[in-house]
């Protein structure tokens, strides 16, 4: 998507004042480092869980390079760079997890002022850069907003969680009481169910004796001398033998079970 200013005469009124700096930052550190007025037109700040008295607490320059470090109270909180010799006119501002966090709006002509800083980390105080109270808008760390892997990486974006290994997963509508008050709270909750998973034992593959996996009659087929037929089960999956009388009113059939066969014989006085 192509960047485009809106309100430049707005800029350019604020070109002369320490905006987006606040009126009482000084915008000079103890090494003498100064920040002209100008070098930023504008800030939209967003750090996810920053606090109050967001300001820029560091400029590192290398020979290819500049990254600005934006700093609460409660440490960094967004991060920006740029090349040195071709900056751009808006800086994207991300916290430590890789998501927007903010930009700075200036000019590529303006933050030329940085190839004469020299290479250096280059620190100011909070009183020295901070940002206007309109240029930072509070976004607290409300709610899910990533998930944490083992390797410290935070996934963002659509998330599927998956039950696995006997573990059921489903979505609840909860009512919670307010503390203190007769509201009621309805909130969606992901419920968790144990329920364990009979075929554990395959899962663990080795010893390959440790489980069987067990063959199952799936069709019966029937031959005669003259023709023969295929019987499937049903639509629970379960296929019947029954002894009848269809053909007989006597018959002598009979079918019965063992705990691991079926035995089909017949009955009757040996002529």
């Amino acid at each position: 998507m192509a960047e485009r200013s809106l309100f430049p005469e707005w800029q350019k009124q604020n070109e002369p004042t320490r905006y987006p700096f606040a009126d009482v930052a000084k915008l000079v550190n103890a090494e003498g480092r100064v920040l002209v007025e100008g070098t930023f037109l504008d800030a939209a700040l967003y750090p996810i869980g920053a606090s109050a008295g967001l300001y820029l607490s560091s400029v590192v320059v290398t020979h290819t390079d500049v990254t600005i470090t934006l700093s609460s109270p409660a440490g960094v909180a967004a991060i920006g760079d740029f090349k040195l010799v071709s900056p751009p006119d808006v800086i994207d501002l991300f916290d430590s997890y890789g998501r927007p966090a903010g930009v700075l709006v200036s000019e590529s002509r303006r933050l030329g002022l940085f190839q004469a800083w020299g290479v250096g980390t280059h620190e100011f105080l909070a009183d020295e850069t901070e940002f206007a109270a309109t240029c930072v808008f509070p976004t607290p760390e409300i709610g899910v907003r990533g998930i944490r892997l083992e390797t410290g990486e935070l996934f963002t974006g659509d998330v599927w969680l998956v039950g696995d290994d006997g573990i059921v997963l489903r979505m609840e509508r909860l009512e919670i009481p307010v503390s203190g008050t007769n509201e009621i709270r309805r909130v969606n909750a992901i419920r968790v169910d144990v329920v364990g998973d009979p075929l554990f034992r395959r899962r663990l593959c080795e010893p390959r004796s440790l489980f069987s996996t067990p063959t199952f009659v799936t069709a019966i087929r029937f031959v005669s001398l003259t023709d023969d037929f295929t019987c499937g089960p049903d639509a629970s999956g379960n296929l019947r033998f029954v002894a009848n009388n269809y053909l007989a009113a006597d018959s002598v059939l009979r079918i019965s079970t063992t705990t691991d066969s079926i035995v089909v014989g017949a009955v009757g006085s040996q002529i």
